[in-house]
């Protein structure tokens, strides 16, 4: 892959994840992620305009995975932005405004059932016909809303590849919200032995985050690490958000065993069956 689309979605990862790490607020993050890619997005362009490929694999590749992703966070956060500004005061409304769009993201999958499928099994047998570009505009062969488009930028199916991911990030988001607003209306009735407490080392937590993160078995790896990382965080009481990135330069940087804690795990079940046998 050539040297400057590397950089530049290596130096685009950088500054999202540092809009981040500095800020909480919801509506803020997706209003600086937005600007971010819109003013990013021109400079990939013009250099997408003139450059060739080397292989129809590195094109595939190209727009199956890097422009989805890249693009994929502007379709999540333009979406957190339009729900959260017009979001109901109640806590009753707010959930049935979540549960909507929910119900939207729903709609979507199944008006593109054919491709959702495609999408879910990770699937490449069509990928020349969806991932490459078509230097020509026939509307008898292609979606007619790709007459307007500029197709030295796009594919028939890089868009949609964006869509999904971001709905699979954005439905996270949702039940997650969700879940919130009906475990804070139900704190009463909440007993202390209903919580679970990581009892551990954080970086033993930070090291099982990074492994689910890269085995892409959490929404086939298109979840952040961070957002990862704030989710599990949630679930064991331990706030890990604003330390993980240092947490794992540790892990790096052991000079024996880096994998220490997975390493326990595996041992400590693997002597566990051998004892019952």
């Amino acid at each position: 892959m050539n040297e400057y689309c590397l950089n530049f979605f290596s130096e685009f990862e950088k500054e999202y994840q540092n809009i981040k790490s500095i800020n909480s607020d919801d509506i803020l993050i997706a209003s600086k992620v937005i600007s971010l890619i819109e003013r990013e997005s021109k400079k990939l362009f013009k250099w997408l305009k003139k450059h060739k490929f080397n292989s129809p694999d590195e094109e595939i590749y190209f727009f199956k995975d890097l422009k989805p992703i890249f693009i994929s966070k502007l379709i999540y956060y333009k979406a957190i932005l339009n729900i959260e500004t017009n979001l109901p005061t109640s806590r009753k409304n707010k959930i049935k405004f979540y549960e909507e769009e929910l119900n939207a993201i729903q709609e979507y999958t199944i008006k593109n059932k054919k491709f959702y499928e495609y999408y879910r099994a990770r699937a490449s047998y069509k990928d020349s016909v969806y991932f490459l570009r078509s230097v020509e505009k026939n509307i008898l062969k292609r979606d007619c809303s790709l007459i307007n488009y500029d197709l030295r930028l796009c594919t028939t199916h890089d868009y949609s590849m964006a869509t999904m991911i971001a709905n699979d990030i954005l439905t996270n988001y949702l039940e997650n919200k969700i879940e919130e607003l009906e475990r804070n209306g139900s704190n009463a009735n909440r007993t202390t032995n209903q919580t679970l407490n990581w009892t551990g080392n954080k970086i033993d937590l930070v090291e099982l985050i990074y492994a689910l993160h890269l085995s892409k078995k959490i929404n086939n790896g298109y979840t952040d690490i961070k957002e990862l990382a704030t989710n599990l965080g949630k679930m064991f009481n331990l706030d890990l958000e604003d330390n993980i990135y240092r947490w794992y330069i540790d892990i790096k940087n052991r000079k024996t065993v880096r994998s220490k804690f997975i390493n326990q795990l595996s041992e400590g079940l693997e002597n566990h069956l051998l004892q019952e046998e």
